[in-house]
């Protein structure tokens, strides 16, 4: 059998392979999109600000999907965005059913665009933040199950692991995720290097 009909063959079982593994449960499906406004970018902004009490580094976060969805959708619109190339745009953010769905469409990757869906968990186990991938979907094809469960080990690792690695960074001791929104607690924290 000639090399380029091997090739074919693997690559016809890999995609078949892929989605019966991504077959199963859904995460809940995002409602009606998620409206852009460079208000709701500015009051994230002035939150974000606002937040970290000085006196002793603390912070109690609550942001809607909308703040979110418009902060980094105006964010990626950004000259400063397009230089560095990243190749996502339509970007929307919802929290609902204990979720964070997050879409988007991936371009200059593939000759054509395609769609992007990652829906995960968050919760604070052991005074750690616990991040876990429920859906990760690429155009039509879903992440499979055993893939999902590495990458959330490596986000929560790297998460854990990012103050030791910065001057500054954010400790998050509290997560909560409601219709429409997140409620993040935490602290900032300096690193001794």
């Amino acid at each position: 059998m000639p090399g380029r009909y091997r090739l074919l063959l693997v690559s016809v079982l890999l995609l078949v392979l892929l989605l019966a593994c991504g077959l199963g449960k859904e995460t809940p499906v995002a409602g009606t999109r998620v409206p852009v406004s460079q208000e709701a970018a500015d009051r994230l902004a002035q939150k974000l600000k606002a937040s970290v009490n000085q006196d002793d580094g603390t912070f109690s976060l609550e942001v809607t999907d909308v703040e979110l969805t418009s902060y980094v959708a105006l964010e990626l619109s950004q000259p400063a965005a397009r230089a560095v190339e990243i190749p996502l745009q339509d970007f929307q953010a919802q929290f609902t059913g204990g979720q964070m769905i997050f879409s988007g469409e991936l371009t200059t990757v593939f000759p054509f665009r395609l769609g992007l869906r990652v829906a995960a968990s968050a919760r604070v186990e052991n005074g750690q933040l616990d991040v876990a991938l429920n859906e990760a979907r690429l155009g039509a094809v879903s992440m499979p199950r055993l893939l999902l469960k590495g990458l959330s080990r490596v986000v929560s690792e790297t998460i854990v692991e990012a103050p030791l690695h910065l001057e500054e960074a954010v400790e998050i001791v509290g997560v909560e995720i409601g219709e429409g929104l997140i409620r993040l607690g935490g602290r900032v924290v300096t690193s001794d290097r």
